[in-house]
């Protein structure tokens, strides 16, 4: 029913627009009839259109709007994927300011105990080179003191070498002759 009145409108329509531009109005005045055939034949073509063109228009457009919406969902989605990206790399920015943090004073500490242990075996070293200083000098204080023995015993006896040649008579070597004889034959 819908298709005969739409194809009655056309005839009407379409016939109608010679019939009405032959017999017009008054020269000088608007034509109103012409004017009003031109509303209704756009009315009835926007008519037609929205007949046939509809659900294609609607299924494009629902499509358009799908497609718009899927593409929000998927924008929304990646935005949340930053989102999360940001805060995990925020959290471990986080963590390696701390584990900076840990870093620097573990190698403050260490650089402090090898500081220590450095000063530690300086000190070993230097007390193990005084202790040899020590021990050097304290040999070579012995050795000296032997020395200064051996030259003042040589000494003593050159003197009294000299004393006893000097003071020493014939007599007297007999004497000290004779007293070695005797208490050689003692011991024998």
């Amino acid at each position: 029913m819908k298709h005969a009145v739409l194809a009655i409108l056309c005839c009407l329509l379409f016939g109608a627009g010679p019939a009405l531009a032959s017999g017009g109005a008054a020269e000088g005045g608007p034509h109103w009839e012409l004017l009003g055939f031109q509303i209704l034949n756009t009315v009835v073509l926007l008519l037609i259109l929205l007949r046939f063109t509809r659900r294609p228009i609607r299924d494009f457009l629902i499509q358009r709007s799908n497609s718009i919406r899927r593409g929000i969902e998927e924008a929304e989605g990646r935005v949340r994927d930053a989102e999360a990206e940001i805060e995990q790399l925020r959290r471990r920015l986080s963590r390696f300011s701390e584990e900076a943090g840990q870093l620097i004073a573990r190698s403050e500490e260490q650089a402090d105990a090898e500081r220590a242990r450095g000063i530690e075996r300086a000190q070993g070293t230097a007390q193990r080179i005084r202790e040899e200083a020590q021990r050097v000098a304290d040999q070579e204080i012995v050795r000296a003191r032997q020395e200064l023995q051996a030259e003042a015993a040589e000494l003593a006896a050159s003197l009294a070498r000299d004393l006893v040649r000097e003071q020493l008579t014939l007599e007297d070597d007999r004497r000290f002759v004779r007293e070695y004889v005797e208490r050689a034959g003692r011991l024998s």
